[in-house]
């Protein structure tokens, strides 16, 4: 397996279910703060070295195809305004003060074009993250409760991988990796199909044990089982993103597909290449690269590349499948959606939402 850095380490998180194998990573903290007194744009990568008892941890590779020419495009101290006014908004007060030994670097990959945040939470950080910051959110709350127009799109997906196979759902084995509060597996199973899950928060796991999932751990997924594996919003999150690819696609059947659905970057980027500051960006703009959590920023470009370093192409599905899958086209304000969201994933793609099968 390819590898670049120091030793490998592991993940000790409490409370977890998701084993995460880690690519090295060095011990972070900040260059000396009076060295970045502002926001610093585009420049040539060159390594600082931090103090020891920061809890962010350095990659010094792109997490993606682990080339090491790397380019800093964005750097702030978390003391920095833009960075206190995001965690206190963001994290409604919950965040604490333990990342401020840091700093938001934003790096880009010049091989792949992949752009990430180089230093990354420890687990000890990650753990109060998830557990401390996160839960009582408004944003957490609006995840455990979908709309109607939420599982009617949850529904969509269903039906068309159903379709796509042109099996019986009972004959369909699917894995929702990161499943969160199980809205995608629930639906799935109304659906028939055969659902196993992996999730991180132990809370969340116990959730989807509650309502039927098969939850197991990423280390257990048996080889060349799933014909369809769903991750939605957590790529973005991954310290290790190739390995953790790399073990769906051995757990995916030959003819299988794996959906990789991400934030999309691309916007965000763009305007902080401009010279645009993270505190100056609107909530929407910020969302795709936010601090601690959203540490690889995808656009369709570099999302595309890095499954291509795992032996995964698009899988280009058919309109009539695509469309016929969908559901409440007669609602005026869904129908111009349900008509351009194919086309726009799948004919002409530009999007972070992508169907993979083995290339």
């Amino acid at each position: 397996m390819l590898r670049c850095g120091a030793p490998e380490s592991t993940m000790n998180m409490p409370a977890s279910s998701l084993e995460f194998p880690h690519l090295p990573v060095e011990p972070a903290s900040p260059s000396r703060r009076e060295s970045l007194p502002a926001p610093r744009h585009a420049q040539a990568f060159q390594r600082t070295t931090l103090p020891r008892e920061s809890s962010l941890k350095t990659r010094t590779c792109c997490p993606a195809c682990l080339s090491r020419s790397l380019s800093v495009v964005y750097q702030e101290p978390y003391t920095g305004p833009g960075m206190q006014a995001y965690l206190a908004r963001h994290y409604e007060g919950h965040a604490s003060r333990t990342a401020e030994a840091g700093v938001y670097t934003l790096a880009r990959c010049d091989h792949c074009s992949l752009v990430f945040q180089q230093q990354v939470p420890d687990d000890a950080l990650l753990g109060e993250i998830y557990n401390d910051w996160v839960p009582g959110t408004e944003l957490e709350r609006e995840h455990r409760n979908y709309s109607l127009d939420e599982y009617r799109y949850l529904a969509e997906q269903v039906q068309f991988i159903i379709q796509y196979f042109g099996l019986p759902p009972g004959e369909i084995d699917a894995l929702d990796f990161g499943f969160g509060w199980a809205h995608w597996s629930k639906m799935a199973m109304g659906f028939g199909c055969n659902v196993w899950g992996v999730e991180l928060s132990e809370e969340r796991a116990r959730h989807g044990r509650s309502v039927g999932l098969r939850v197991v751990g990423l280390a257990d997924l048996p080889p060349r089982r799933f014909r369809f594996i769903n991750t939605e919003q957590v790529f973005e999150h991954l310290t290790e993103p190739r390995e953790v690819l790399e073990k769906l696609r051995d757990a995916l059947s030959g003819d299988g597909v794996i959906k990789i659905s991400v934030p999309d970057a691309a916007a965000a980027l763009k305007k902080i290449s401009q010279g645009k500051d993270f505190g100056a960006l609107s909530p929407g703009d910020q969302m795709p690269i936010a601090p601690l959590e959203h540490i690889n920023a995808f656009s369709h470009a570099s999302l595309v590349a890095f499954a291509k370093e795992l032996g995964l192409k698009p899988l280009r599905p058919s309109l009539y499948r695509l469309y016929n899958s969908a559901s409440g086209l007669l609602q005026p304000r869904n129908l111009a959606r349900e008509i351009a969201r194919p086309v726009y994933r799948h004919i002409f793609p530009r999007s972070t939402f992508v169907y993979f099968v083995r290339g």
